[in-house]
């Protein structure tokens, strides 16, 4: 191959277009809606799909990240949380979820870590913890319990399944506490809504890991007679998208995936319509009329609370939401369909606006409430957004939102690819000729 000139190579590199600047990476064309180049991008998602559920998740990291190794390092602890309530699509899919593992344990430069896999469930179910035959439908190969007995069994004892427990289910356990200095239990910050003036608890875990025996405070990090030289906590909330009604129709929580996920991280003493002893509403307490009569003042109050939680707890690093199967009928009913799609983002507002909107809405659409900009005022999926949005998280409006698409059966490069082989020229790990090469590639859209 003959040897590019210094003329030639400035003059092709002149050919890739400004970009906008988000989130440290440049919004290429890839976005909603293309006549809108005068609009302020506020959020960027990142999908890929139609790979194996391990390919679309190592394909989101990658294009948010350049790799997993810079997002985690080879000492973090790294909680994951999906979803476990229910069986089938209703549970995080265990191939995306063991994606994401093998990323972390196998990562550039080795890693020394630990992994805790964390979810709290409602009442005393034990849903995809424990799943079996029918149950690992559409989400196996495993249920989360066996999950962790096979890394177990491939030596990988850091990685722990971590199942939280509320209070008044396990009072030895599981006390009130004010902070990590009293051991493992619930430190519960106290919040009113400006909108309805309810109080709530908004309680977050501290986990004594079964590994290394440290202390997890899920929001100030990682403890052990102190904070101060201990490894970087990580925190990465990975749902599945599902509709949370039945039979295709909404209910006073429209969809299920990154928002309203929050649920199984905090404590949820007493049944859902109560909250706890002393008046404290939990956050799933938004069925009765303590936030109005309208389902979607009920919905609003749901997300509200989120991103309370969210703001006097802990935001999460990352969003990835699982949508291999979507369960546009429920959770776990059999009208689910076939997405082989994993979406990414730094918040959950964008990325359930662009999942319901792009990935679950085209499963079943005559169900328009589905789509977040259909009938707004009565829509619970867009009023649970709304409620996150309004303590500061995402966006609720399309135009404001990037998305990367990457599609296995139709690859294509992205302006970032560029970005990141330039900078390995500069750094003497990429010749001119391999810069050109993707120059090339991407003028041509492939």
């Amino acid at each position: 191959m003959k040897p590019v000139k210094r003329r030639k190579f400035i003059k092709d590199m002149a050919k890739i277009t400004a970009g906008t600047l988000v989130g440290g990476y440049f919004i290429d064309s890839t976005l909603f809606n293309e006549a809108r180049a005068s609009t302020t991008l506020k959020a960027s998602v990142f999908v890929s799909k139609n790979g194996t559920p391990a390919e679309n998740v190592a394909k989101v990291i990658e294009m948010r990240f350049g790799g997993i190794e810079h997002f985690i390092g080879p000492d973090d602890v790294v909680v994951i949380n999906p979803n476990g309530q229910w069986t089938n699509q209703g549970g995080s899919n265990c191939a995306c979820c063991m994606g994401l593992i093998d990323l972390i344990l196998y990562r550039p430069g080795g890693f020394n870590g630990e992994i805790l896999f964390v979810e709290n469930t409602q009442f005393n179910t034990e849903g995809y913890w424990t799943a079996f035959g029918d149950g690992l439908l559409r989400n196996g190969p495993y249920n989360f319990n066996d999950m962790i007995a096979y890394y177990h069994s491939q030596g990988h004892d850091n990685v722990s399944g971590f199942r939280l427990w509320n209070r008044e289910m396990d009072w030895v356990n599981w006390p009130v506490i004010t902070g990590p200095e009293e051991g493992q239990g619930w430190v519960r910050p106290a919040w009113q809504s400006p909108v309805s003036g309810v109080s709530f608890y908004l309680p977050y875990p501290v986990m004594r890991s079964p590994y290394s025996n440290r202390l997890i405070d899920l929001k100030n990090g990682v403890y052990d007679n102190g904070y101060e030289d201990q490894p970087t906590l990580k925190y990465i909330k990975m749902p599945n998208l599902n509709n949370h009604g039945t039979a295709a129709e909404q209910d006073f929580a429209g969809i299920t995936s990154a928002v309203k996920s929050f649920l199984g991280i905090a404590e949820m003493e007493g049944v859902w319509q109560t909250g706890f002893d002393d008046g404290h509403k939990n956050l799933h307490t938004f069925h009765n009329d303590i936030h109005g009569n309208l389902p979607a003042q009920k919905a609003y109050a749901c997300g509200e609370a989120v991103g309370a939680w969210m703001q006097f707890c802990r935001k999460p690093d990352l969003f990835i939401t699982t949508a291999e199967w979507v369960g546009w009928g429920g959770r776990s009913e059999n009208l689910a369909s076939q997405k082989r799609t994993v979406g990414l983002a730094d918040d959950p507002v964008s990325l359930d606006y662009y999942m319901s909107k792009y990935v679950l809405w085209p499963c079943y659409p005559p169900q328009n409430y589905f789509d977040p900009d259909y009938d707004i005022d009565n829509n619970m999926t867009r009023q649970t957004m709304n409620g996150c949005h309004s303590r500061g998280f995402g966006t609720v409006t399309g135009n404001e939102i990037g998305a990367y698409v990457y599609d296995f059966t139709s690859p294509r490069t992205f302006r970032f690819d560029i970005d990141r082989m330039i900078l390995k020229f500069r750094n003497g790990e990429a010749t001119q000729q391999e810069v050109l090469n993707l120059i090339e590639k991407y003028n041509q859209g492939l």
